[in-house]
């Protein structure tokens, strides 16, 4: 069964994750990775958990925790175009992460699907995420 668990939503950081029987996705990493960590007990996860981590735009309150919840976890660093040509020049990126740019089409990550779509907001390559988990639950961030 497939859980999906709001960790932080507001000003002071937003992050969300997604769980299956195969996977963990955590969109937005806007808290310190010790808050993170936290959160991920609460709902009874770790970061052993996470394969990827969708990033929805560059506001800090979306990327505080990033380079460190990439060095814990070893995942992979889903975003648009735009948001990983900032994430790189900021180096909030590891230079060994794998990184997975996110057009139109979507992607599928260990049988979650993901579609982008834009949004309107002060950051370029803004988007939310519509996804689609393996037992056919979806939502949109």
């Amino acid at each position: 069964m497939s859980r999906i668990c709001p960790l932080f939503s507001g000003s002071k950081g937003n992050s969300t994750y997604i769980g299956t029987k195969d996977a963990g996705l955590l969109i937005d990493a806007g808290a310190s990775a010790k808050g993170i960590g936290l959160a991920l007990e609460r709902a009874g996860a770790d970061f052993s958990d996470i394969n990827a981590i969708a990033v929805t735009h560059c506001h800090d309150d979306h990327i505080k925790g990033l380079k460190t919840v990439l060095k814990k976890t070893g995942a992979t660093l889903i975003a648009t175009e735009k948001t990983v040509e900032f994430l790189l020049n900021k180096e909030c990126v590891l230079s060994d992460t794998r990184i997975i740019i996110i057009g139109e089409k979507g992607i599928e990550v260990n049988g979650i699907q993901i579609n982008s779509f834009a949004t309107s907001h002060d950051s370029e390559g803004s988007c939310g995420y519509s996804i689609i988990l393996p037992d056919g639950k979806k939502f949109s961030l």
